[in-house]
């Protein structure tokens, strides 16, 4: 019975998705995942980019800033916008999941909008702003394929704000954490059982340190990729906080059955590519099992 499920349920499950799709729909999946902590959230995807079952980028970025405290303070520096820089600034990213055409124009659309405001009516764009105008936008594009987390520090409400944003353009604020893709599903269960959205103590976050919220981000993405065909790759991550931003990434270990690591860990590097393995029999086998190493 168990080799009959290993051999004929996968296969299956791939028919009855392919067969959800309307006439001119292609399949494509990612996972993404925002977090929030004390000082402001963290937010990580994976890196493939896939075509029903054609992998077409390994090394794909879909996490897009469209506030950005340094790009935002050059633009403030002329003189008739040095009050707005003493205010402060927001820092806002949207996790992309859906038609990358898509989630590329809307972040182009919102990033524009919000560079405009601030030049023309020294108004300072927030995370708020980011989610309302994508909000309007999907709206008014239903043809568009998009879901989308939009996540940042949010420098008027003094703290790390995230919306998850469906693609007809309702925007919920989350608490705690967002999860989006084709990967989420397969973590839904072991986001709740550690950081439940709906627990009795609504004053406190769940985590409270930058370092937790990290690690907390890195194993989700890790066990996401290992279930899920359409993520895989390495884990790319940013802190987000008052001061900015600052960028991380996390190369899984492998998938826990010969050598290298236990299910869901994940290799620390803050380079995009962690140094290669010595390369024993057991890790070679795990290298052409996981994702990271194909």
């Amino acid at each position: 019975m168990r080799t009959f499920a290993a051999l004929f349920l996968p296969p299956l499950l791939l028919a009855a998705a392919a067969a959800a799709l309307r006439p001119g729909e292609v399949s494509m999946g990612t996972t993404i995942l925002a977090v929030r902590f004390e000082g402001g959230v963290v937010v990580g995807a994976d890196t493939r980019t896939s075509v029903s079952g054609y992998v077409s980028n390994r090394h794909a970025a879909k996490l897009t800033f469209v506030l950005d405290r340094e790009v935002d303070e050059y633009v403030a520096s002329s003189e008739q916008l040095e009050g707005v820089m003493e205010e402060g600034a927001s820092t806002c990213v949207l996790c992309r999941s859906g038609s990358a055409a898509d989630t590329q124009r809307l972040a182009s659309v919102v990033r524009s909008e919000l560079v405009s405001r601030q030049l023309l009516y020294q108004i300072r764009g927030t995370v708020s702003h980011a989610a309302a105008l994508l909000r309007n936008l999907l709206v008014s594009n239903e043809d568009l394929s998009a879901s989308l987390i939009c996540a940042g520090y949010d420098h008027e409400l003094g703290r790390g704000v995230i919306y998850s944003i469906a693609p007809g353009g309702t925007v919920f604020e989350e608490r705690s954490w967002a999860a989006g893709g084709s990967g989420s599903s397969y973590i839904l269960g072991h986001l709740d059982s550690l950081y439940p959205k709906d627990g009795n103590n609504k004053k406190e976050l769940p985590l409270r340190t930058e370092e937790e919220a990290v690690e907390f981000v890195a194993t989700a993405l890790g066990l996401a990729m290992e279930r899920d065909g359409s993520s895989g790759g390495f884990v790319r991550m940013y802190v987000i906080d008052r001061r900015g931003r600052r960028f991380e990434s996390r190369r899984p270990m492998g998938d826990g059955k010969g050598g290298q690591g236990e299910r869901g860990r994940i290799q620390p590097s803050m380079k995009a590519f962690a140094p290669a393995i010595t390369p024993t029999k057991a890790a070679t086998d795990v290298s052409r099992r996981s994702p990271a190493g194909q």
